[in-house]
């Protein structure tokens, strides 16, 4: 029996035979044209590429009608694919280096991917996958080959590749398909994201799970803690056969439960709003019981390049339209200090992750900010819209901030444009420094959200996917409790709300320690909110105030966590 642990993406117990998936063999030897030769090259080229969207609208055509961000990502991947800069860049080198089709493409497709791979910001990193799955995609066409692509299982199998491309898992038949495993990947991954909207277990960034499975073995695939299980022993066996059992009946019991209130039970009603990346992800995330967005991230409309004011519009509505009336909470441009900010800004990034990132990146390049707030404004005619500004470290880049809001808002009333009367505006609590000051600032902002991913990071000095570190981050450590409550104190004194957006909030081992240290607002995963609700539904606020105060008094993160696994075994027995 072997024990591979990744990054749980999609939750579920799959328990069947492995079938691996293997790579694409697609050898691009360094190959050059004559002078003479170069035109047909090109045209090589632009049937390929007419081939391989031809292939993605068929699948865009397949795909069912519940499923539309399977058809966002789809069309995202047919819009790259005929995208008019990677043709010049491809019919440059051509005609340039005189290197052939299959050549220039791979030379710049890699280049793109490799770019992508050197971001900090996790979900833009994470593109460097879509960037791949569209290399494979013209190699394929241009060298002949057949369409690999595992579309059925003759059983109940649990899928094992290096990379499962967002364009294969949208072709995959869910019949017999229990769940993926897979090399690579993250949780912000395209391919992530479809598995939770076609509700498939998965676990990626395993790093060689294809070498250890040749095929034919039985799996355990652990959707909840990110293990995968290599021919289990009986005893493991049996184990997990009853967690899936139990799994299975939770999620039912929870399908009925969506609609309840998120309601303690000595009456203190709970607010779950979801955090989401795409605009599709809206009835989702409304199915599974948000009352709202508390966080909608819009680094992905900044995939190619500065997107202009229309497309944010365009964008926006299309959620705004969705929630009928509900919150939308829109963060402004969160992505970090690197090599596509060196770019834009023009200077060398010595340290990212303390650099030129998001809310100060927005001030080096106003029109970009300005570009992305004009949408946002003109979008708040048409429902409840917040602002949300990330990574503010100082009162004086709030003000900063609210100055250009005011600023923009002037110049569109004096157009003539209908705004809402008011839009909020809040900032995310992530640098330390703001944290130590909330009671000063929640005088000039209209809401707070703590976002813990890096608060925690920050506070700790602890880089989370640096896997020499990782164990270091521990959102239960004593100090980052202590912010935390400080920071709601802050809010509950100056009446303002404050939410927790961070990943910290989506797991159900911290739902009643957080309900204990004052929170009121939560905005989580959309597949976390049920699991959620029922642990807010189990207890009373005394008994969360009391295990909060316990983990306080901690000196140890391990100390705090203990009790908290103790808690929630008991709300959630053979679950978590």
């Amino acid at each position: 029996m072997v024990v591979k642990r990744g990054i749980a993406v999609s939750p579920g117990i799959s328990i069947g035979t492995a079938v691996v998936l293997r790579r694409d063999e697609l050898r691009i030897r360094r190959r050059y044209v004559a002078e003479a030769k170069v035109d047909e090259e090109v045209q090589r080229f632009d049937v390929a590429v007419a081939r391989a969207a031809g292939e993605i609208e068929r699948d865009i055509v397949g795909v069912q009608e519940d499923l539309a961000i399977v058809r966002q990502v789809l069309e995202t991947h047919r819009d790259m694919v005929r995208d008019p800069g990677l043709r010049h860049d491809v019919v440059e080198r051509i005609g340039g280096k005189k290197n052939s089709a299959e050549y220039a493409t791979s030379l710049v497709l890699q280049g793109y991917s490799h770019r992508f791979e050197s971001m900090e910001n996790e979900y833009l990193a994470d593109r460097a996958h879509d960037v791949a799955d569209i290399e494979r995609k013209i190699l394929r066409h241009l060298l002949g080959k057949a369409d690999n692509r595992l579309r059925t299982f003759e059983e109940p199998s649990v899928l094992v590749a290096h990379d499962l491309t967002p364009s294969q898992t949208a072709a995959l038949d869910k019949r017999n398909m229990l769940g993926f495993a897979v090399d690579v990947g993250g949780r912000t991954s395209h391919t992530a994201i479809l598995a939770r909207a076609m509700q498939i277990p998965a676990v990626v960034a395993l790093r060689d799970i294809t070498h250890q499975i040749v095929g034919g073995e039985t799996v355990i695939l652990d959707g909840y803690s990110g293990e995968v299980v290599i021919d289990p022993d009986e005893e493991t066996l049996e184990k997990y056969r009853r967690k899936s059992e139990y799994s299975d009946q939770f999620y039912t019991s929870l399908q009925e439960e969506v609609r309840w209130p998120a309601e303690t039970i000595d009456g203190y009603e709970i607010s779950l709003s979801a955090n989401i990346e795409f605009p599709e992800e809206v009835n989702a995330a409304l199915e599974w019981g948000a009352t709202g967005i508390g966080l909608y991230r819009t680094e992905f409309l900044y995939e190619h390049g500065e997107p202009d004011e229309d497309l944010h519009l365009r964008t926006y509505r299309r959620a705004v339209k969705a929630l009928k009336g509900r919150d939308l909470v829109i963060r402004t441009l969160d992505a970090g200090a690197d090599k596509f900010h060196d770019e834009a800004v023009g200077f060398h990034e010595p340290n990212p992750f303390l650099g030129c990132r998001s809310i100060r990146l927005c001030f080096e390049k106003p029109a970009l900010f300005r570009a992305q707030i004009r949408a946002a404004l003109r979008v708040s005619s048409l429902g409840s819209v917040k602002l949300m500004i990330p990574m503010v470290a100082t009162l004086e880049e709030v003000r900063q901030a609210r100055a250009v809001i005011e600023d923009v808002r002037d110049e569109l009333i004096s157009d003539g444009v209908e705004l809402a009367a008011r839009v909020p505006v809040g900032i995310m609590v992530e640098v330390p420094s703001i944290a130590l000051m909330a009671d000063r600032v929640a005088r000039e902002v209209d809401f707070f959200s703590i976002g813990t991913n890096d608060l925690i990071q920050y506070s700790l000095a602890v880089d989370r996917v640096n896997e020499k570190v990782a164990h270091l981050y521990q959102p239960a450590h004593p100090a980052i409790l202590k912010l935390m409550k400080m920071v709601i104190q802050a809010g509950a004194n100056a009446g303002i709300q404050v939410s927790l957006c961070g990943e910290m909030c989506s797991e159900p081992i911290y739902t009643v320690l957080l309900l204990g240290l004052g929170l009121r607002y939560f905005s989580v995963s959309p597949i976390s909110i049920p699991t959620v609700k029922r642990v807010i539904r189990q207890v009373s606020m005394c008994e969360a105030f009391e295990l909060a105060e316990e983990c306080l008094a901690c000196e140890r993160a391990e100390e705090a966590r203990a009790l908290l696994e103790e808690r929630v075994v008991g709300l959630l027995p053979d679950f978590t």
